[in-house]
């Protein structure tokens, strides 16, 4: 006969009573119930196989399993706030399973005082258990299948006198949230009966009632908002409690606002690649801003791309294009969808327009920088970023002046120009390069100090 396979208690109260039928069917009906001393020794014969089983011999027990024996119970007794750790080994080709019963059981063919089970296809289970008040348990190995062979038992019973430890996080472990109902991560521990119970408290000394362990839950605030806390603390298996831990979390419903914003709406940037730059009011979620946080487009809907970054000491966030803009081009800029580190959305707001301007460099050399009183000095020009030719204006400004004068127009050609002066005064010299479409404006101030000469008559 091949036994059915058996992971509940019913098909185990199955199995059992079939072979009762069959015993029955073989020393025969009147034997089986009520009858010969055959049939009563064969029934004896399966004493060790129900509750109250035998008393546990030791740490390690041996026998035989399955085939036609089909459990053996041990009986033991377990001190308060110990554990109970049980691991059973087959033969090969075998099939035991394990079960932990408590006081309350009465037979194995019931569910009744079932604490924990350990079943597979082979005969190696393992079972652990915690037992806050002790008392007697009932460990019940099981042969799953016809096939019989020897098996080992070990078990011992370790006090715990470790309490569990726990660490609390709330809203992810933002600082802020704008939910009332934040969630909670409780990460907790236990060297050997394992977390059972967890408490949360707001003052830290009146706590909820003790309920099952979750790592993953959540807390409802009082209205308003403000920083809270939250206290937990958690306990093992076998009733030892944690010291309590705690974690805080700022209730902020408001929404944040930019204060300052470069460059200005509706500004000329010199640049092709410029900086933009935004300050909140306060702490915003970077994630937030780096997800289109601030939007440009070109004036026909072409979305920019960048590089998006954060600075929470200063709370601002900048954002630089990946490839140069077209010079003189309009572009339309705007915030995105950007939340503060609560979660709360930057208020819609509406779009400005900047213009990017090529940037030109101009250079004068001067020489020399000191010249004496009707003394010549040469000025050299280089002009660089803007299309030529290119007109440069020249202004002059002394203490004579009063401010600057128009002395010439020049044409630069080839990039370079030379101006030769002869100062009476101090004087600050003026080069000036007005830009034209998409090219920026460019301007060089250049002092000349002039020396009285001395000469004795």
């Amino acid at each position: 006969m091949t036994m059915i396979d058996r992971n509940t208690n019913g098909e185990r109260s199955y199995r059992k009573l079939l072979n009762l039928v069959l015993a029955g069917a073989i020393l025969g009906a009147s034997a089986l119930y009520g009858g010969t001393r055959g049939a009563s020794a064969a029934i004896a014969a399966d004493a060790s196989g129900d509750i109250p089983g035998i008393e546990l011999p030791g740490s390690v027990a041996a026998g035989r399993l399955g085939g036609a024996i089909y459990d053996v119970v041990y009986r033991l007794s377990v001190a308060p706030g110990h554990v109970i750790v049980a691991s059973l080994t087959g033969a090969a080709g075998t099939d035991f399973d394990l079960y932990l019963f408590d006081s309350s059981a009465t037979s194995v063919l019931s569910t009744v005082g079932l604490l924990k089970k350990s079943v597979g296809p082979t005969s190696s289970e393992s079972i652990s258990w915690p037992s806050p008040r002790g008392g007697t348990y009932y460990i019940d190995l099981n042969g799953a299948t016809d096939v019989e062979g020897d098996y080992r038992l070990a078990v011992q019973t370790v006090p715990d006198a470790t309490a569990p430890t726990v660490s609390i996080a709330l809203a992810g472990g933002r600082a802020a949230t704008n939910q009332l109902t934040v969630p909670v991560t409780l990460n907790a521990a236990d060297d050997l009966s394992g977390v059972a119970e967890m408490a949360l408290s707001e003052d830290g000394s009146t706590y909820t009632a003790w309920q099952p362990f979750e790592a993953e839950t959540v807390w409802t605030f009082l209205p308003g908002d403000g920083e809270r806390t939250l206290w937990a603390k958690v306990s093992n298996g076998v009733g030892l409690e944690s010291v309590p831990t705690q974690a805080k979390v700022a209730i902020d419903t408001d929404p944040p606002s930019a204060i300052d914003i470069e460059p200005a709406p509706g500004s000329n940037v010199v640049g092709l690649r410029p900086q933009f730059r935004v300050v909140f009011d306060e702490a915003m979620d970077p994630m937030s801003w780096a997800e289109l946080g601030l939007i440009v487009q070109s004036a026909t809907g072409g979305l920019v791309a960048g590089q998006y970054t954060y600075d929470p000491a200063h709370r601002m966030g900048t954002f630089v294009p990946a490839s140069p803009l077209d010079p003189g081009g309009t572009y339309v800029v705007t915030l995105g969808g950007v939340t503060d580190v609560a979660g709360n959305p930057l208020p819609r707001g509406g779009s400005w327009t900047i213009t990017p301007l090529a940037p030109v460099g101009m250079d004068v050399q001067l020489d020399p920088e000191i010249v004496t009183y009707g003394g010549q000095a040469r000025l050299d020009l280089s002009l660089t970023g803007a299309p030529l030719p290119a007109v440069v204006q020249v202004a002059a400004s002394s203490i004579a002046s009063g401010g600057f004068v128009a002395l010439s127009t020049l044409e630069v050609v080839g990039g370079r120009l030379s101006l030769t002066v002869t100062p009476n005064l101090n004087t600050t010299y003026r080069f000036e390069y007005a830009g034209t479409f998409g090219v920026a404006t460019a301007q060089v101030d250049v002092p000349i100090l002039v020396r009285r000469s001395v000469g004795l008559v």
